[in-house]
């Protein structure tokens, strides 16, 4: 069913990027957790909550919490992350 098929999905993630994600520095994190929003238009806190449960997203939103960042921290494009989105829209284009 659609628990076991998303459980084998969250393995195969978790084998193929969990190297690159272990050695991220918090703001590397920070930027990841950003960027998710941007591509999903879901907070990182909202897809775990939606696939794993309330519980595990509390958990996880402490966890970064103590490192200083926060699951629920939403991508501005006009804002505070407007260079980021020139940046993407310039590597888009082949500028970069």
């Amino acid at each position: 069913g659609r628990k076991e098929y998303l459980k084998n999905v969250e393995k195969e993630v978790f084998k193929q990027y969990e190297d690159d994600i272990s050695h991220l520095t918090i703001n590397q994190g920070k930027m990841l957790i950003k960027l998710i929003d941007r591509e999903t238009m879901n907070t990182s806190y909202n897809l775990i909550r939606d696939y794993r449960g309330k519980f595990s997203a509390a958990f996880w939103q402490g966890i970064a919490r103590i490192f200083g960042t926060n699951l629920k921290e939403e991508y501005d494009p006009d804002g505070e992350d407007a260079l980021i989105e020139l940046i993407i829209n310039d590597i888009d284009a082949g500028n970069l």
